[in-house]
């Protein structure tokens, strides 16, 4: 007989063991292959972000300008077309003297560069002059402030050094962050507080100019080429962007979890409940036969105990689709050939008759003597048209045989599919209901439970 306790402490522990240690190892594995990668995107973050741009005098058009416009005396030119600068003489004067070279990168000044993801600026700059102080413009265009007729109008982004810094052939590196926005500028236009912060979204100049406190005399400025340095995604959205992968395989991880977990739940009880079906239905059925062996000693058939694996295999082939068929046959008349012929007789016939039925079914099929001159066959992944088949073969093999004996038999089968959401019960009871309908309707006979 099934034992409740028995099959579960051999059979459900140790697949569940083994798929817990393979989701526990391939978990680990994912972690630390992440944390490999955390590591890398921590450290490598500057080489796989990296960005940079190099500006020259071709990558737009030159202008040069001084106070002249303005009535002032000084004067300048543009000395060579492949840098931004040239000479400028600054006039000895009571008015603010001043000069200086543009590089303008959009057309009408209006679409230019954006460079937000830069952080680094390098000026290749050569200077000889008496000036102090040398200033580098970035002027940004946003119809915010700007005004297309008015070319000052752009934010002035200003950095001021000194001039002495210039070193020949030496470059000069700047953070974006050292730029501020020039005070007369937003003076003179009144512009809010809240626009008055750098901004290099639209970069529409560079420019180049004396410093603030002008010194007259001949000044030579010769901007080369402009280096910027930066990243694609800023630190803060770099890491933002770790945390989310994290938390989103975090959220991945439990959300796999609580799924595997309701389906090993959902297996395990389904398996309790088949087992608690087989033995239920086994305990009522063949309490009379208490032997611990599964094979019967007269026939070589199974007995009911020995029919427990694959009725079990069957349930589990179910649950993957597959049908499970039973094929209930009994002797017919039976009885007359043990009162006219001996039991000796009647039993040489069952036995003779068991051979017969394993030598024409599948090794996968079995085979059960169920009591008596009644037997059962279970046929696993067969649907009820070749379950009926099969019973029909063997109902022809059997008819007229005598197996040595001075008399020849018959049998009556009944056959029957487990239904979806049929118990064994009902499929027993429906098998035998088969089988009566064939001895009733004349025996020799095979009848289908549909």
């Amino acid at each position: 007989m099934f034992s409740n306790k028995d099959n579960s402490e051999q059979d459900l522990p140790a697949p569940a063991t083994n798929e817990g240690r393979r989701g526990r190892f391939g978990l680990e594995k994912g972690l630390a292959l992440l944390l490999l990668l955390t590591l890398a995107a921590i450290l490598g973050e500057r080489w796989i972000l990296g960005t940079s741009m190099t500006l020259t005098a071709n990558d737009g058009f030159l202008s040069h300008y001084s106070d002249g416009a303005e009535g002032g005396g000084s004067v300048s030119e543009v000395t060579d077309p492949d840098a931004i600068g040239g000479r400028c003489r600054l006039a000895d004067q009571a008015e603010y003297a001043f000069c200086g070279f543009e590089l303008i990168l959009g057309p009408r000044r209006q679409n230019g560069l954006d460079l937000t993801n830069f952080d680094r600026i390098k000026l290749f700059l050569d200077y000889e002059g008496p000036t102090k102080t040398i200033r580098l413009y970035l002027r940004n265009y946003d119809p915010a402030y700007s005004k297309p007729e008015a070319n000052d109008s752009t934010k002035y982004n200003q950095i001021e050094f000194e001039a002495d810094m210039v070193k020949q052939g030496e470059p000069l590196e700047f953070s974006m962050a050292d730029f501020f926005v020039a005070n007369w500028w937003f003076q003179r236009y009144r512009i809010a507080p809240e626009l008055t912060h750098p901004q290099f979204d639209n970069i529409v100049v560079i420019e180049v100019q004396t410093g603030s406190t002008p010194v007259p005399g001949e000044h030579l400025i010769k901007l080369k080429k402009i280096e910027l340095t930066g990243q694609v995604l800023s630190t803060e959205h770099w890491y933002q962007g770790i945390l989310g992968a994290w938390l989103i395989v975090a959220l991945a991880f439990l959300a796999g979890r609580t799924v595997t977990l309701k389906r090993e739940l959902s297996r395990r009880g389904e398996r309790e409940r088949e087992l608690v079906e087989i033995n239920s239905l086994l305990d009522r059925r063949g309490r009379e036969l208490e032997e611990k062996v599964k094979t019967d000693p007269l026939t070589g058939a199974f007995n009911r105990q020995g029919i427990e694996e694959a009725i079990e295999l069957g349930l589990a082939e179910r649950r993957q689709g597959k049908p499970m068929s039973l094929i209930m046959l009994d002797v017919d008349h039976f009885k007359q050939v043990n009162d006219s012929h001996g039991h000796p007789t009647g039993d040489r016939i069952l036995s003779g008759l068991s051979h017969l039925v394993q030598e024409n079914i599948r090794g996968s099929d079995l085979f059960a003597r169920w009591g008596g001159e009644e037997f059962v066959l279970v046929c696993r992944d067969t649907g009820l048209k070749d379950a009926a088949g099969l019973a029909e073969k063997l109902r022809a093999l059997l008819e007229g045989q005598s197996f040595g004996e001075p008399v020849t038999i018959t049998a009556s089968f009944g056959v029957a599919t487990l239904g979806a959401r049929e118990n064994l019960e009902h499929l027993f009871v429906r098998v035998d209901d088969a089988l009566y309908a064939a001895k009733e309707r004349g025996r020799n006979r095979v009848e289908v439970a549909f």
